[in-house]
């Protein structure tokens, strides 16, 4: 029985919640179930995880590049805010956890294997569940379990034991099987049949988003039709649109923030610190966009490396295993459709966050400065 414990907290933290290695575990055994050649199947599993690794270094680089920005932005603006990021203080927060419920990280882990067997259990059953969708996304499933592992042993003190780590698995594995279920048709519509659904935070909102587009727009008119004047064709251009858009909005954040921030090592404690020793900063700006352009290409080669190998190789495990099912996955593998609009969504949400937070903070200095002034009037008559 240990054993069998031992080889399956193994898999847990060696596989299940490393994603490259878990999507090239599942594209090697996807093309053995093909019976491709071995130098096939090696190959496979070559490019299924190391794109899979790009992915994670574009996506680790966009948000790197961005931290300068975001600190700044707090130091000029006083708006306290922070990088919408669940890695940042995940650490931190397990070792707190921990201490207070000892048998946590356990828990979670083992209701995680659970809630995978479930989800494995409601795609085998399709015919009567209805569920095509395999969750392989490992660390948002690692996150994911550890939430309701955590909500569970707060709110429900009698389910501090076996049975609870039953329900908890229980509960991820329904949640994984039918939220990301209701991204199959929606994903395959974006992509064009790429063969594969959406494991990640965001499943109930592309289904929303999804059932409402169609009261905006026709979905003949595809945005790669669109015919464009001359000069504006280079923006079917990835690499191009994805520059000059982050040439114009991180360009205007830059100048507005100014070489004395952007260059004190007080401030950018993390990424890149401007040195005007050594650099203009109109060129520091030019850069520090192309940069998010740079990420943004590693970014999708990776996703079309492991989704290429992960989309044929599932063929394998859903003829063979699971009849009929779509590996749901990180949404970054859909970031190579539709980008204008995935860029136009993000700028009108920072945006927005602009005018709800640092207008606000303004607002209140101002308010606060006023206070004072008129306080101090009133001191000064006393005397």
């Amino acid at each position: 029985m240990n054993i069998i414990l031992n080889i399956l907290n193994w898999f847990s933290q060696n596989i299940l919640q490393n994603p490259a290695f878990f999507v090239g575990l599942l594209v090697l055994v996807g093309y053995a179930l093909l019976k491709k050649p071995a130098h096939d199947v090696y190959a496979g599993f070559i490019k299924a995880t190391v794109g899979y690794m790009l992915l994670n270094v574009g996506a680790g680089g966009l948000v790197t590049t961005f931290r300068p920005i975001l600190a700044a932005l707090n130091f000029k603006f006083k708006i306290g805010a922070a990088v919408i990021d669940p890695y940042f203080g995940l650490t931190a927060a397990n070792t707190k956890i921990a201490e207070e419920f000892p048998n946590f990280v356990g828990a979670a882990t083992t209701a995680l294997l659970i809630g995978f067997g479930v989800n494995i259990l409601l795609v085998a059953l399709r015919k009567i569940t209805k569920v095509r969708t395999l969750f392989i996304t490992g660390h948002i499933m690692v996150q994911q379990a550890a939430t309701v592992s955590l909500m569970v042993l707060l709110l429900v003190p009698q389910l501090r034991n076996s049975w609870g780590v039953l329900a908890i698995g229980v509960i991820c594995g329904l949640y994984w099987a039918v939220s990301s279920n209701m991204t199959v048709e929606a994903t395959q519509r974006l992509t064009g049949g790429g063969g594969f659904a959406i494991g990640h935070q965001q499943q109930f909102a592309i289904w929303f988003v999804d059932k409402v587009a169609g009261k905006f727009g026709k979905k003949e008119e595809n945005l790669d039709n669109l015919k464009l004047p001359k000069f504006l064709s280079i923006f079917h251009d990835t690499v191009v649109a994805s520059a000059t858009l982050m040439l114009v909005f991180f360009g205007a954040i830059l100048l507005i923030l100014g070489p004395d921030i952007m260059s004190n090592a007080k401030v950018i404690t993390s990424g890149t610190v401007y040195n005007p020793a050594k650099q203009d900063f109109y060129m520091y700006i030019i850069q520090t966009a192309f940069t998010f352009s740079v990420y943004l290409f590693v970014l999708m080669q990776g996703v079309r490396m492991f989704v290429a190998e992960l989309t044929n190789a599932f063929q394998g495990i859903s003829n063979k295993l699971l009849p009929g099912s779509f590996p749901a996955v990180d949404v970054a593998a859909s970031y190579g459709f539709g980008y204008l609009f995935k860029y136009l969504g993000i700028v009108g949400y920072i945006l927005v966050c602009v005018f709800l937070l640092i207008i606000p903070q303004l607002q209140f200095a101002k308010a606060k400065d006023k206070e004072a002034y008129y306080r101090g009037d009133v001191q000064a008559e006393e005397e």
